[in-house]
């Protein structure tokens, strides 16, 4: 519990309150930021609909707005203030306790998703603390999304199966076949889970070791793990991004495939970018969702990433010629970024081959390739056909596809690949 306490004392939280005290001793939080959202009740009505873990549970609801929020998304703020509370008495022999968190009028510079989920994954913490836990789990979910019947039961397993996991990714899937999807907006969900799923496979084929989805309504860690991160960030969107991958580095982590999130296929203009955002710019016109990064530039990173240890064994003017010998574009990028220095002074603090190898990948992490495939596509490469790319990566790993392959079935071959991802 020290670890708890050591990270709530430092959090200067003024800007919410919780509107409902809780009767449950719970060591569970699902913890959902809401901003200006119609259709939360079918987020709790899924939940209402899961079957029960052992482990007791409260659901926190953080409706937040900020001080600039436009008139009408303050009311919409205020009538889910006023449905969850109705819906509790709807239902008094839930399982779950529900607790409206009300965070009004932020200050605009850091307003968000990423404050909202701050906010409430703070007060999981402070729960678990008054209700005498050294320890318990969190549940990132969204407001917009619904989840299968088992979802509690495997995440509380996920966790008891393997206690040594800090937190474990969730399977998502974005509904495409519901009856009131247009078909550009179903064109437009395919092709964003698509370049998704292509992404985080091409990371890992490129022999990243943490190559994992960064879905904000699709993740729980332990409250341990997440008092020694730091918490969350208070990015306005991209939050889920930056926390996870610096999660990674804390230590074992998995992926949970036995039950599925299912986040909304809708515009939105709730958060700068992001699936709504996205579906928005698509429904409108855009044409963004059919390109993604070149196969190739993740190929570049191969002889990097292949065998860490071997910079360990190198001499230091050894590593400079081992860089200047990677791809041109690869070599240029690291050169800039003066990499290699770093690489000479990780190697002088690491005392053997193994530890170094663990560390290359805190320098190499997910945001430096993000970087990399930015400045590729920026100087040389083209920004390449979003079909065209999957179908090269899924013939590189020997499944068969064409080009003529409809990308509905490519996005359920790529599904049934990271539903193969478990430990990590």
């Amino acid at each position: 519990m020290e670890i708890l306490q050591s990270y709530i004392s430092r959090q200067k939280e003024l800007y919410s309150v919780c509107l409902d005290q809780t009767e449950k001793s719970a060591s569970i939080f699902v913890v959902i930021p809401c901003y200006n959202e119609p259709e939360l009740i079918a987020t709790l009505d899924s939940l209402a609909n899961c079957s029960p873990p052992r482990a007791q549970i409260s659901v926190m609801v953080v409706i937040n707005d900020a001080t600039e929020t436009p008139e009408e998304a303050v009311n919409q703020n205020i009538l889910t203030l006023i449905s969850v509370s109705q819906w509790q008495n709807d239902h008094p022999d839930l399982f779950f306790d529900v607790i409206r968190v009300y965070a009004h009028a932020l200050p605009q510079k850091w307003a968000g998703v990423g404050w909202a989920r701050k906010i409430g994954m703070d007060e999981a913490v402070k729960q678990m603390i008054k209700n005498n836990y050294s320890d318990g789990i969190i549940i990132s979910l969204d407001a917009d999304s619904t989840v299968l019947p088992n979802y509690l039961q495997a995440i509380e397993t996920a966790f008891d199966e393997h206690p040594q996991f800090n937190f474990f990714t969730i399977h998502f899937e974005h509904p495409i076949d519901t009856h009131d999807l247009s078909p550009t907006i179903k064109e437009g969900i395919i092709h964003y889970e698509l370049h998704m799923r292509y992404y985080r496979n091409a990371m890992e084929w490129s022999g990243y070791p943490h190559a994992i989805h960064t879905v904000g309504s699709s993740f729980a860690l332990k409250g341990s793990a997440y008092a020694k991160q730091g918490g969350m960030n208070r990015r306005k969107a991209g939050e889920d991004f930056y926390f996870l991958h610096k999660m990674v580095l804390l230590g074992p982590y998995g992926n949970i495939s036995k039950t599925t999130v299912l986040p909304a296929s809708r515009c939105s203009d709730r958060v700068p970018f992001g699936t709504g955002a996205a579906l928005k710019k698509w429904s409108e016109g855009g044409s963004e969702l059919n390109y993604t990064y070149s196969l190739e530039a993740f190929r570049h990173l191969q002889p990097l990433f292949a065998v860490p240890s071997q910079f360990w064994e190198m001499k230091t003017a050894d590593i400079s010629t081992e860089f200047n010998q990677l791809h041109p574009l690869l070599s240029s990028f690291c050169e800039n970024s003066k990499i290699v220095a770093e690489i000479i002074e990780l190697k002088n603090n690491c005392s053997n081959s193994k530890v170094f190898a663990k560390r290359f990948f805190h320098l190499f992490n997910a945001f430096w390739i993000l970087q990399y495939l930015n400045s590729a596509h920026h100087t040389t490469l083209n920004r390449a056909s979003l079909l065209t790319e999957s179908v090269l990566f899924l013939q590189e790993i020997g499944i068969p596809v064409d080009c003529d392959t409809k990308p509905e079935y490519l996005l359920k071959i790529f599904r049934e690949i990271d539903k193969k991802k478990e430990g990590c």
